[in-house]
């Protein structure tokens, strides 16, 4: 018998986002089905719930995709699932709260191979400054650029705000980033001046770095922004950037450039939940080495 292939996305969150379900359609499942405002202590019987209900050798055509905005609680579930997950009965799993995973790992692979051909040094030896980074996409994007090597700056407008997000990234990640407080443009425009990366990575709408202070920046430098509600986070940033000198010396990416490798990483990892012969664990340092093979792909 041919098992419909089912895929359930579990969120904390009092909504699914609907861009997940759409994107897990595409891949290829037969249905996707999903659970709001779950709690973490909630996943271990969810997981085998779904394993045992289709025996051995239907628990493959099963997965389990796990969203939502706070890291913790999808972290929280990640690791429930893996606890909760034995053979024969394994279900793929995959964690990417709000994009956050995939659309980090789609910078950081850019920037990557971007940063060598405009003058900069081997990652290793940058340092990174992620603008706005209390989100998810800015953690996310902090705590891989650290585990890279990079030498890595947060902000927020509010110190405790900043150190907060420090330690969330130290205790999921293992990657130690260093909090400021950036509570003007003039206070963010002297941070990125001592970067050799600037990540914009604030909420939709609300610019960072007006054209000025990107202006009176020295070069190399680049300059990336996530966010594709008018006004970018980085003026005069156009969304289509792919490297292009948008001041002398400073290449930037724009969000529909990041956002164009993050869907073939979201989608790729999916089909991976529906075709790989072993069931995967699908986490962060899945989606930053997929966006290192798709990039040396092209």
């Amino acid at each position: 018998m041919e098992r419909k292939r089912l895929l359930y996305v579990v969120s904390s969150d009092p909504l699914v986002s609907p861009f997940d379900i759409n994107m897990a359609y595409d891949a290829g499942f037969d249905a996707v089905v999903p659970y709001a405002g779950v709690a973490v202590s909630a996943v271990r019987g969810f997981v085998q719930d779904v394993m045992f209900s289709r025996g051995p050798k239907g628990a493959r055509a099963s997965a389990i995709f796990f969203s939502g905005s706070d890291l913790t609680a999808a972290e929280g579930m990640l690791a429930s699932a893996r606890a909760a997950l034995f053979d024969p009965f394994r279900v793929a799993v995959m964690v990417d709260p709000r994009g956050g995973y995939t659309t980090a790992a789609a910078i950081l692979g850019k920037v990557a191979i971007l940063a060598p051909t405009r003058g900069l040094k081997d990652f290793r030896s940058l340092r990174v400054l992620v603008a706005a980074g209390t989100g998810g996409v800015g953690k996310t994007a902090a705590s891989m650029a650290a585990r890279d090597g990079a030498s890595v700056v947060l902000t927020s407008r509010r110190a405790e705000t900043a150190e907060a997000a420090a330690r969330e990234i130290a205790s999921l990640f293992q990657a130690r980033v260093e909090p400021r407080a950036a509570a003007t443009e003039s206070d963010l425009a002297r941070l990125a001046s001592e970067a050799d990366v600037i990540l914009a990575t604030g909420p939709p709408g609300v610019q960072l770095l007006s054209r000025r202070s990107i202006r009176d920046l020295r070069g190399p430098k680049v300059v990336a922004d996530v966010n594709a509600v008018p006004p970018p986070g980085i003026e005069g940033l156009e969304p289509q950037n792919d490297g292009v000198e948008m001041a002398p010396g400073i290449f930037g990416l724009g969000p529909l450039a990041i956002g164009g490798l993050k869907f073939q990483i979201e989608a790729s990892l999916l089909k991976d939940m529906l075709t790989a012969g072993a069931a995967p664990v699908i986490d962060s340092r899945s989606a930053r080495a997929r966006a290192d093979e798709l990039l040396a792909s092209r």
